[in-house]
C-alpha cells in the first residue's frame, strides 16, 4: 500500500443513514478507510443491516487495494445495545455483581454470534473500567479491579469464541473519572502506584486473554501526561505498548467527543486547568 492508503486504514468513520451515502462512498473509494462504525439509527433490522454491510464491504473489495472493512458497533449489554436484533443482555454491573466469569463469557459469545450473523465483525466492548464514575455507571463490572479483570478477560474470550473482534476500553480507566468525556475533559489524579494497582489490572488481564484491540479514552492522567488526554498522549500509548506489552490495534474513543476536540466550556476549562498545572 502507498502511504496515503496506509493512513486511510487508520480511520473508522460513521455514516448518516441506513444506506451507503456519498460521503462513505467517497471515503472508501478515495481515502481507503479502515472501518465504519454503525449506531442505532443505522440499524433498523438484521436484514437491513446485513444489506448495508454487504454494500459497504462490496464497495471496499472493489476498490484497490481491496481490504475488508472493520464494521463496528457499541454493543455492551444493558442500555448500550445498539443492534436491535440482538437479544437484550444485562448491564455489566449486574453480571459483575453475580461474580461468575462464565456468565460474562457466555453473554459476550452470544452477542458476538448475533452481531456476526449480520456482518458486524467488531464490537467495541467490553468495558473494563474499574468503578462506576461519570459516563460509565452500570457499564462497569464493578469497583474491584481484580473482579473487573476476571470478568473482562472472560468477555474477551467470549467474543473470540464468536469470531468477533473486540476492544477493551477505556484505557487507562474511565471508571475513576468524575466528568463525562463526551462533554468535558476528565482529569484523574491517580499517582503511578494507584494507576498500576487499581486502573491497569483489567487491561492487563484483557491483553493476556487475547484482546485484539484496546480503546484509549479521552481523559488526562497527570501522572502519565499532564497536558494531553491519554488518547493523544505518546506517554500513555507508550505505557500500553511497553509496560503492558500490547501489540494489537490501538483505537481511540470518538474524536468528535469534547474530551478530544476541546469543544464546549467544560472541556475548555479542563484544558486550561491542566495546562496551568491544576
Amino acid at each position: 500500500m502507498s502511504v496515503r492508503e496506509t493512513v486511510g486504514q487508520m480511520f473508522m468513520i460513521s455514516i448518516g443513514g441506513t444506506e451507503p451515502d456519498y460521503y462513505v462512498n467517497k471515503m472508501i473509494r478515495e481515502r481507503n478507510i479502515g472501518g465504519v462504525i454503525l449506531f442505532g439509527y443505522n440499524m433498523k433490522s438484521e436484514a437491513q443491516t446485513r444489506d448495508l454491510i454487504g454494500a459497504l464491504q462490496g464497495l471496499s473489495m472493489q476498490t484497490e487495494p481491496a481490504i475488508p472493512l472493520f464494521i463496528a458497533v457499541d454493543h455492551e449489554g444493558g442500555e448500550i445495545s445498539h443492534a436491535p436484533w440482538v437479544p437484550r443482555q444485562p448491564a455489566a454491573a449486574r453480571v459483575g455483581a453475580r461474580g461468575n466469569p462464565a456468565e460474562a463469557r457466555a453473554i459476550a459469545e452470544e452477542m458476538g454470534t448475533e452481531l456476526l450473523g449480520a456482518g458486524v465483525n467488531t464490537d467495541l466492548a467490553p468495558v473494563v473500567d474499574t468503578g462506576f464514575g461519570a459516563a460509565i455507571g452500570v457499564r462497569s463490572f464493578g469497583e474491584n479491579p481484580q473482579l473487573v479483570a476476571e470478568m473482562g478477560a472472560a468477555a474477551v474470550e467470549g467474543f473470540e469464541d464468536a469470531g468477533v473482534v473486540c476492544a477493551a476500553k477505556h484505557f487507562p480507566n474511565h471508571g475513576a473519572a468524575t466528568s463525562d468525556s463526551h462533554v468535558s475533559l476528565p482529569v484523574v489524579n491517580h499517582d503511578l502506584a494507584t494507576l498500576r494497582s487499581h486502573d491497569l489490572p483489567p487491561f492487563e488481564a484483557a491483553i493476556e486473554a487475547g484482546a485484539p484491540m484496546v480503546m484509549v479514552g479521552h481523559l488526562v492522567y497527570p501522572a502519565l501526561d499532564p497536558r494531553r488526554p491519554a488518547s493523544l498522549s505518546p506517554e500513555a500509548i507508550g505505557m500500553l505498548r511497553g509496560e503492558l506489552g500490547f501489540d494489537g490495534v490501538i483505537i481511540t474513543d470518538d474524536l468528535a467527543m469534547a474530551g478530544a476536540s476541546g469543544d464546549g466550556p467544560p472541556a475548555r476549562a479542563a484544558v486550561e486547568a491542566v495546562k496551568a498545572g491544576a
